[in-house]
């Protein structure tokens, strides 16, 4: 991951998930954004039901994000959430902390940190591996804004 800013958004997303993880063996995705100025803005949100659809809760924050990026109010964002994945050089799904990061350059990146459960709350996490993703918040047009 180049950009700073994406590396502070990582920096703040990844250590929240897990200690969700330590302490409650979950957690609901939730993100965070970056202002023009740098500061960095933690991200929830929630569709009124008891148990909420984890992928209404991505879908409802990249719309946000995306209307965010577009306006201006933003030069960075990250999703996180809890995935199933298969990690490089593996053949079987495995757990994975994995957050979305995009920057208004055009960086966009996926970051996943495999993780297995184990006994009383312990969570032994595998080394983080990334790859590109197609941007969802910074849609740069072809000349029309």
């Amino acid at each position: 991951m180049a950009h700073p800013d994406l590396e502070k958004l990582l920096n703040t997303l990844l250590p929240f998930a897990q200690q969700m993880l330590s302490k409650y063996g979950e957690f609901y995705p939730f993100g965070a954004t970056m202002s023009p100025d740098g500061q960095v803005n933690c991200v929830a949100t929630h569709d009124g039901a008891e148990r909420p659809e984890s992928q209404k809760i991505i879908d409802m924050m990249t719309q946000t994000f995306g209307q965010k990026a577009k306006a201006g109010e933003i030069h960075a964002a990250g999703i996180c959430m809890d995935i199933r994945t298969i990690p490089p050089g593996q053949t079987e799904r495995t757990d994975a902390i994995c957050v979305c990061l995009e920057h208004q350059s055009g960086e966009a990146v996926d970051v996943c940190v495999p993780y297995k459960k184990g006994l009383f709350k312990r969570f032994k996490y595998a080394a983080l591996f990334a790859s590109r993703r197609t941007p969802q918040f910074f849609i740069h047009s072809g000349g029309e804004d």
